[in-house]
């Protein structure tokens, strides 16, 4: 199978098949009852169970906070969404600002003990707007001038699907997984944990973060991210360009 026919076959799949939003990363077992909890309730709680606040930021109406069990060692990430958690799970523990911590198992594996070298910690929101390939059957009448009457006809057509999304980067020193959601995961998959995929090639300095995941054998999309911008593009079969925030970027004149 050639690229193009790929494309095509991905397309009709598309018409075909209903994607289901991405569902939440995991949360850890000890805490994953609070999902829903009220935000009051569930700050009540978590610091209950040990857990102390670290940081927190919002981002177009969802905020998001990081919270420190010593005792487990242990960064949470907790999304809060119109008064409630909408999800909680656990992210490395330099996120805590416990870069020498080792942490729980992650998708980039367990955290180094302490190290010599500083590397680089980010995680990513970034919302946007993407478009896909999508076929469109068609049905009506068409005039017909030889015959002097309208016809009936079925016609299917290429064309592009746009759509909303929300994306989610996750980079710790040279390792780093991306989450989506919606359309950009295509109706044949492969590789993804809870919707997380990992990134390849994987290239951070200063101002630009570039990378690859594989979504299936024929769809492996380019991430780049500008650091100074926020800016996030994601070119594949499916296309996705955003603006990713993390907060904190006006003082380095990078948006991180």
């Amino acid at each position: 199978m050639n690229v193009s026919n790929g494309v095509l076959v991905f397309a009709v799949l598309g018409a075909l098949l209903t994607i289901s939003s991405g569902a939440s990363a995991q949360a850890p077992s000890a805490i994953a009852d609070l999902v829903g909890a009220r935000a009051s309730s569930g700050e009540t709680q978590l610091e209950a169970r040990g857990y102390q606040f670290i940081k927190g930021n919002t981002v177009r109406g969802e905020k998001w906070t990081f919270w420190w069990s010593g005792e487990q060692r242990q960064c949470v990430q907790v999304a809060t969404l119109d008064g409630r958690y909408s999800a909680i799970q656990a992210v490395p523990a330099a996120n805590c600002g416990q870069a020498g911590e080792q942490g729980p198992v992650t998708a980039f594996g367990r955290q180094d003990e302490a190290r010599n070298e500083q590397s680089t910690t980010l995680t990513l929101i970034c919302y946007g707007e993407g478009s896909k390939p999508s076929v469109e059957a068609h049905s009506g009448y068409r005039w017909n001038s030889r015959r002097d009457r309208y016809e009936p006809i079925n016609e299917i057509t290429n064309g592009v699907q746009g759509f909303d999304s929300e994306v989610q980067v996750e980079i710790t020193g040279q390792r780093g997984r991306i989450h989506l959601t919606g359309k950009l995961i295509a109706p044949i998959h492969s590789g993804g944990n809870n919707n997380w995929w990992n990134l390849d090639e994987l290239q951070v300095n200063s101002d630009r973060i570039t990378a690859r995941y594989a979504m299936n054998g024929l769809n492996k999309p380019k991430v780049d991210i500008d650091r100074r911008s926020g800016r996030i593009h994601i070119d594949g079969i499916e296309h996705f360009k955003g603006e990713c925030d993390e907060g904190n970027w006006a003082d380095s004149g990078h948006r991180f």
